[in-house]
């Protein structure tokens, strides 16, 4: 799942979250346990990624509920 998750954050997320998750782009920071500190319930950030929220696109309509999740474990895990 992590390979998945990966694959997705470097094609889908990098771009504005920077390759490390530093936020140095146009999205914030979720590295070293940022994630799980805005996002406790990771059920939470899928929400936010699935429908958007403020600058941050809805990606529902281009990933499934699976792909948000490998993507999460993935920077929740890795970043």
């Amino acid at each position: 799942m992590l390979v998945a998750g990966r694959a997705i954050y470097v094609d889908r997320c990098s771009s504005c979250h920077d390759a490390d998750g530093s936020g140095t782009g146009d999205g914030p920071r979720f590295n070293r346990g940022r994630l799980v500190q805005v996002y406790p319930d990771l059920g939470d950030a899928a929400a936010v990624v699935s429908d958007g929220r403020d600058r941050m696109p809805a990606f529902g309509g281009l990933l499934t509920a699976g792909e948000i999740d490998a993507v999460l474990r993935y920077v929740n895990e890795v970043l």
